[in-house]
């Protein structure tokens, strides 16, 4: 199955009909325009990707697929293939599981779970040669490796809660949310955003999640 247009060249490896419908949705609502093609296994998937006049430029593997198991699909995909951006899509959320997908090549780990704000901002990210780990992956790292983390953020001079607006908008959150969840108003939040552009030297979401990501700055 492909969906044609102009413009990325993105590979969905996933036999879930209904994951399928959802996350091409958000890749044609993301990447637009974009040239989706959709395979339900490995062998499809390779097979597609060497019939292909030029690489893809994303490709997106789910970790269950069938005769596979563990991150035997990514291995193998990124043997072949391994210039391929590639962001694994998995419902095993385990710290372990996201570490090992990583430091096999994964660009990016995103839960089945991730709402499609988050999703939509994981693409946006590694499409602009970022790499998006899931907060759920943060959450488990020792409390040393946070608080470097942290000294990493306050090296920028940013505050405890402009850390947790940029925590807020590496998760895909719109400000309306963010501020519900910190129980500022909107227009702070706002404030907050463009202090921590400026201190990222960015000026958009997109280019925060970029240059967070080269700092390596993570959050709880």
């Amino acid at each position: 199955m492909s969906v044609a247009a102009a413009g990325m060249r993105v590979m969905l490896v996933d036999d879930h009909p209904i994951v399928q419908e959802i996350v091409c949705a958000v890749l044609a609502r993301t990447l637009e325009p974009a040239e989706i093609h959709v395979e339900k296994d490995l062998a499809g998937a390779l097979g597609r990707a060497r019939a292909q006049a030029a690489p893809f430029d994303l490709v997106l593997l789910d970790l269950g697929l069938p005769g596979c198991s563990g991150i035997t699909a990514l291995t193998r995909f990124r043997k072949a293939f391994p210039k391929v951006p590639v962001i694994v899509i998995s419902a095993v959320e385990d710290p372990e599981t996201v570490r090992a997908a990583l430091d096999a090549g994964a660009r990016g780990y995103i839960p089945k779970t991730s709402s499609t704000g988050v999703m939509a901002a994981a693409l946006r990210l590694v499409a602009s040669g970022g790499t998006y780990v899931p907060t759920e992956a943060l959450n488990a790292q020792s409390k040393a490796a946070n608080a470097t983390k942290r000294a990493r953020a306050s090296r920028l001079g940013l505050s405890e809660r402009q850390s947790e607006v940029l925590r807020g908008i590496a998760k895909g959150l719109p400000n309306r949310q963010i501020a519900r969840e910190l129980g500022i108003s909107e227009n702070t939040v706002k404030q907050h955003a463009r202090t921590v552009f400026r201190a990222l030297g960015v000026r958009t979401r997109t280019g925060a999640l970029v240059a967070a990501a080269r700092r390596r700055i993570r959050f709880e």
